[in-house]
């Protein structure tokens, strides 16, 4: 363990000590977007508030499931982070893409009953749960990225709003399911409707107006808080690249519908994107809202296509974080030899993940105060 965690973990450990010995009053003093949260909800929330003292936590999406060249065998527990490093992220991502099908498995085949139990192991390890939702095109059957406009049918008096209540309740039976050894219920980040101010998913920035997007977003929230008494999720909000405080607003469903405050910003040099001026510029838009706000903020989603240069982890990711203030960065699939965000053993980068795993500014799972 790194000498300056351990020093802040000590007293971390103390201030979750405090929490849980004043658990009800605590409660009282947290405005989270479900005020009936479960305990285990305000306690990571409480976390989050504070931990930017301790460093970055590093993340990686669908860890457990699966990597270059394996795929979860039903006993053992690796990822591609773990053959690095000896270690396992601090925050673990998952997607619910296609649940809303009744499929058995999710958009990049992780069986849903496996990914219940990779998040219960994720928890009980230490670590935090963040879930996205790629779902399929509520009219034409389509993927997430068919671009035809549908959302204004999915809300009350619109011809698709019983079949989208279907939908959320696939999504809010799935969190209610989610429980630890103890019987207590895991709690989890949701951000559904990602990257709104783009326009490649079905419910991005040129397909819905600003009112059909908050009502979407407020509809789905208020679904599974108060018609499903679903108490085990923070909210997290997280457009794509911006260019100003009034862009990331721009949708903003405002402060007692949100929880955490992201952005997806990658490093796609085919596309055009400058990330050494992005990234930065991004995360003070980012902070500066936050702040403003009073909410945790996170780098929701990165990473660098295939192979990286040699010394991403630490010249760019790393470089361009460090001291931002955001609580962690999480780094896309490694799905395939042709499509991969992380790394993997035998790739160049690998030395220098080492060198960022090692750094006083990242945490890991073994990194982590005991939360709850």
């Amino acid at each position: 363990m790194k000498f300056r965690h351990y020093t802040n973990i000590c007293l971390s450990i103390l201030f979750v000590t405090m929490l849980s010995a004043c658990s009800v009053p605590c409660q009282q003093t947290v405005k989270v977007v479900d005020q009936n949260a479960d305990e285990n909800v305000i306690k990571l929330y409480q976390f989050l508030m504070h931990s930017d003292t301790l460093g970055i936590m590093f993340g990686h999406e669908d860890t457990f499931a699966y990597g270059i060249g394996w795929k979860h065998d039903g006993e053992e527990y690796t990822s591609d982070v773990y053959k690095i490093c000896g270690d396992f992220p601090a925050v673990f991502g998952w997607d619910l893409g296609h649940i809303e099908t009744g499929s058995p498995v999710n958009i990049d085949t992780v069986n849903f009953e496996s990914m219940k139990k990779f998040i219960v192991k994720a928890h009980e390890m230490g670590g935090i749960n963040t879930i996205s939702w790629h779902p399929t095109h509520p009219l034409t059957g389509g993927s997430t990225w068919d671009t035809t406009v549908v959302v204004n049918q999915l809300l009350p008096g619109g011809a698709l709003n019983d079949k989208f209540n279907g939908w959320i309740s696939s999504v809010g039976n799935f969190f209610s399911d989610l429980k630890d050894s103890k019987g207590q219920s895991v709690p989890v980040i949701f951000r559904p409707f990602h990257e709104h101010n783009g326009s490649w998913f079905w419910w991005g920035d040129a397909l819905c107006s600003v009112d059909e997007y908050t009502q979407l977003w407020k509809y789905t929230v208020s679904y599974l808080r108060d018609t499903m008494n679903v108490h085990n999720v923070l909210y997290a909000y997280s457009p794509n690249i911006v260019g100003s405080k009034e862009e990331y607003l721009a949708k903003y469903p405002g402060n007692e519908w949100v929880d955490i405050m992201g952005v997806d910003v990658y490093d796609f040099p085919h596309y055009g994107i400058n990330y050494a001026e992005v990234l930065p510029r991004n995360l003070e838009i980012l902070k500066s809202v936050a702040l403003e706000k009073n909410k945790p903020y996170a780098l929701t989603e990165t990473g660098y296509l295939n192979e990286k240069p040699a010394q991403w982890w630490t010249n760019s990711l790393l470089e361009y974080t460090k001291g931002s203030g955001i609580r962690w960065a999480l780094i896309w699939i490694n799905l395939e030899a042709a499509q991969y965000y992380f790394t993997f053993p035998g790739q160049p980068s690998t030395p220098d993940f080492k060198e960022f795993y090692k750094s006083e500014e990242t945490l890991f799972v073994s990194d982590l105060p005991e939360i709850y």
